[in-house]
């Protein structure tokens, strides 16, 4: 995500002044129901871009029911002061807006270049962090007219959700990693293969098998797990759906008691994953002898210093309960990947 370093100093400045009554005032630390973002926006302006943002933001993944991580929660004026210390806010209006939420947006471009910039519609986004609270992350989101910012947020929908999700996961990966880390076990990966993830303390090595490239990570309750496979001499042939459910196919047969890829709802696109070539695999896993399934990620990419290919997969087995609260503290997981050509 490229954010606009110069612009994010502009907004900090001016929000400082403007909310300097809060600013100067102990900042309390902030709070949060997980998944919720809170819109604070007028009434009219909420009825107006509530379609274009719930699509931004409730994504909706098969696990295999609908979830969706995130959930938009509007915030009426009479409500305001309770969430001022909310740690996730988009506060979102117009120069039309009225009410105190549009007071507080306009204040936003009292400098007249910024202004100029809005309505032009070079800029509208702002970044503001730790505003009002601790840990708190805020979006906000200016235009010149109601039908403009319906349209920025719609053209710019994966923009803005990448901004606040970047910053919920480096926050989980700080806070997932407090109660224990398994060092001594990352030190023997890098030691031994060439790779390492890091790995929580309530994690266990169920499978390691060195000469078939493959490491597989579980934990309980709710049941998940992870597995990497490596392939020494692999190339980006390899990086397509076929072959991704293919190798995932045999692996489930081999060390998952029979674990198959569905075809309801696999999805894959050509990505990047840490700065390598990847395919990306979504989807759900099935095994109909033990009656069981659930959702699947699956980061397989090419790391050309190490000339390997490499799988990362996480699973996760939750049935009649949500599933996308495991997969992201996984995908987490997966993300701090390195190999022994990378700075630690």
């Amino acid at each position: 995500m490229n954010i606009n370093r110069k612009f994010e100093r502009w907004g900090w400045l001016l929000l400082a002044s403007i909310f300097l009554f809060y600013a100067c005032q102990r900042k309390p630390r902030s709070y949060w129901k997980e998944g919720t973002i809170a819109v604070m926006a007028d009434s009219t302006d909420w009825i107006g871009i509530q379609p274009e943002l719930r699509a931004a933001f409730e994504r909706v993944v098969r696990t295999p029911q609908k979830e969706s991580y995130y959930s938009l929660r509007w915030v009426s004026q009479s409500e305001f002061d309770r969430y001022l210390n909310y740690r996730y806010l988009i506060l979102a209006g117009t120069l039309q807006s009225t009410g105190r939420v549009g007071e507080l947006v306009k204040g936003v471009v009292t400098d007249p270049q910024i202004r100029s910039w809005v309505e032009e519609g070079k800029y509208f986004y702002f970044i503001q962090k730790e505003q009002w609270a601790k840990d708190q992350f805020m979006l906000i989101l200016v235009c010149p007219d109601l039908e403009e910012l319906k349209d920025k947020i719609e053209t710019n929908a994966s923009i803005l959700y990448e901004i606040i999700d970047m910053d919920f996961r480096e926050k989980l990966l700080e806070d997932m990693f407090k109660k224990g880390e398994q060092t001594e076990i990352e030190k023997r990966l890098m030691a031994f293969y060439g790779w390492s993830i890091r790995v929580q303390h309530d994690y266990f090595l169920a499978q390691e098998v060195s000469e078939k490239g493959f490491l597989w990570f579980r934990r309980m309750y709710p049941e998940r797990w992870i597995f990497v496979r490596w392939i020494d001499g692999g190339d980006m042939t390899m990086l397509n759906q076929e072959w991704v459910v293919s190798e995932r196919n045999r692996i489930g047969g081999e060390y998952y008691s029979g674990d198959r890829v569905s075809d309801r709802y696999l999805y894959s696109s050509s990505t990047h994953f840490l700065g390598r070539p990847a395919l990306f695999t979504a989807g759900l896993w099935e095994n109909t002898g033990k009656v069981a399934g659930g959702p699947f990620r699956n980061h397989t990419f090419y790391d050309e210093l190490s000339r390997r290919v490499y799988m990362i997969d996480v699973a996760v087995f939750n049935p009649g309960e949500d599933k996308t609260p495991y997969l992201i503290r996984l995908d987490v997981i997966a993300n701090t990947f390195r190999t022994i050509f990378d700075p630690e």
